[in-house]
Parts: structure tokens; C-alpha cells; sequence
């Protein structure tokens, strides 16, 4: 069962990694209880520096929570927008259902999608090169 080639101080190495409670023990000497008492400091210290330290992860600190846009738009915006996507699909139905709108009508839808377009496109921020952050403004938060 035992090899006659180990030595007491392989058997002291492995038992040196347990945590046995050896108090109660006649032969139980002083350098284990300091290397105990050592090892217990040093878990406590650690455990008492992982509660200083802030729950945030350093790089998470500088995070701040946005809410979602607000995306209400002014009304002749919601138009415009209404006009360009509802018109054309109007008139997509209309091909569909195999009706033929008057041709003053189809005109008129064109031309309130094409001006709805222009709106739309008219409305858009400076992003040129006469805007100072051109031609990269950054992230919009």
C-alpha cells in the first residue's frame, strides 16, 4: 500500500495543502497555527479589499444610461412623410385593385410626393464642409 521510496516530506507537502482543523491534536506545532492564522489574515484582507473597491468595472464608469429619442416630429414633417409613403402606395392599391384614378389625380399625387421628398431632404441637418465638425460630427447621443 505505501511505497518504501516516499519520504514523510512528500506525505507533509500533500498534506500541507488541506485545510484540516488540527487543534485538537498533542503534536500539533506552532508553525502550522502562525501559517494558518497567516493564511486566514490574508483571505480576510482580500476579502475586505474586493468590499472597498466599487462594484462598476473602471471602464463602465463613464457609461451613462440614454433613454430611447423622442420621435415625435412637428406635423408638416409627419405629412411630408405621410404624403411620400402614402401616396405612391395609393396608387400601387389602386394599379392592384385594377382601378385607373383620374390622370389629374395620379399627376397631383406625383408631384405632393416629389415636393414631400424635397421637404424631407430640405430639413436635414448641415453636414458640408461649411459645418466646422465636417466631414464627421461624431457619435449623436
Amino acid at each position: 500500500m505505501t511505497d518504501p521510496k516516499s519520504s514523510p516530506d512528500d506525505f507533509d507537502r500533500i498534506v500541507e495543502g488541506l485545510e484540516l482543523d488540527l487543534t485538537g491534536l498533542d503534536d500539533f506545532d506552532d508553525a502550522a497555527a502562525r501559517a494558518a492564522a497567516a493564511r486566514e489574515r490574508a483571505e480576510l484582507e482580500e476579502q475586505q479589499r474586493r468590499e472597498a473597491e466599487p462594484d462598476e468595472d473602471p471602464a463602465e464608469q463613464f457609461y451613462r444610461q440614454v433613454g430611447p429619442a423622442d420621435l415625435r416630429a412637428d406635423p408638416r414633417t409627419r405629412l411630408a412623410w405621410f404624403v411620400v409613403i402614402g401616396g405612391p402606395a395609393v396608387l400601387l392599391l389602386a394599379s392592384m385593385a385594377s382601378l385607373r384614378p383620374p390622370a389629374p389625380v395620379v399627376g397631383l399625387v406625383i408631384a405632393a410626393a416629389v415636393a414631400g421628398v424635397v421637404y424631407l431632404i430640405a430639413r436635414l441637418p448641415d453636414r458640408g464642409p461649411s459645418n466646422p465638425d465636417w466631414p464627421d460630427d461624431g457619435a449623436a447621443l
